[in-house]
């Protein structure tokens, strides 16, 4: 699997679509009432689609080194109690199996990398292919210490060692980090909500004046700004409580 890319499945496409006219038909009324302004808005549902797309795949990929982070633990284990690190990949992937939990993607790929060892491939060449499919930089720079260790003869047992220490350092800062911006996420959310709220409260409570602004230009003017400006505040918030842990 290239977790580069990702090729949407017919529930995901139809969810989206869902997803996009819903938005197309709520923005186009309140801001706009007008069935032409829902067919220019339409073209924009072209960059939340991309946008979603590029979320599932961070998704994805933070998934896999989550259970990266778990594989290599067990890893370490095995690699202490004195197997190779070949053997230590068998025993890795039983105990993924017995530990109960459900994988998405580290059990079919250290099956991968099983296969590959009965076919005589070197053990860090398909670490160095997991990384580049993956592109997830914990697994890259792991691949990369056991292609040096293998090489020169380095302490694997020591590389090991430190990476199940530096991605449990990693991981615990991203739980804080997600704990403390939680809230925040929530706040944005309820920020952007506001103004389509106050357009209905308007609408309902006050509709003379909301047709001014619907069927006059400079009122046209002014909604088509205003959600231009609730776009980029979107854009905005999604930058600033989007947080990388390096």
């Amino acid at each position: 699997m290239d977790y580069r890319k990702y090729n949407p499945d017919r529930a995901w496409i139809l969810k989206e679509i869902i997803k996009l006219v819903l938005i197309d038909v709520i923005v186009g009324s309140l801001f706009f009432r007008n069935l032409l302004a829902l067919i220019l808005i339409m073209p924009f549902g072209y960059f939340i689609w991309k946008r979603d797309a590029a979320k599932t795949i961070k998704a994805r990929k933070k998934v896999l080194s989550k259970e990266f982070k778990d594989m290599i633990t067990s890893l370490s284990g095995n690699v202490n109690a004195g197997y190779s690190l070949e053997k230590a990949f068998y025993k890795t992937y039983e105990d993924l199996i017995k530990s109960g939990i459900t994988y998405e993607y580290i059990i079919d790929e250290v099956k991968l990398i099983l296969h590959g060892l009965e076919y005589n491939k070197r053990i860090e060449d398909m670490l160095l292919d997991l990384a580049k499919r993956s592109d997830v930089e914990d697994i890259k720079d792991f691949s990369e210490l056991i292609t040096v260790s293998k090489i020169y003869g380095g302490n694997i047992v020591a590389v090991i060692r430190q990476t199940v220490s530096n991605l449990s350092g990693k991981y615990m800062v991203e739980d804080e980090i997600e704990t403390i911006i939680a809230a925040k996420k929530m706040e944005g959310k309820i920020m952007l909500a506001m103004p389509f709220l106050i357009i209905i409260y308007m609408n309902i409570t006050n509709k003379g004046y909301m047709n001014v602004i619907y069927y006059s230009l400079p009122g046209k003017i002014i909604m088509a700004v205003g959600l231009l400006l609730i776009g980029l505040a979107g854009v905005s918030i999604d930058k600033i409580v989007n947080i990388e842990v390096e």
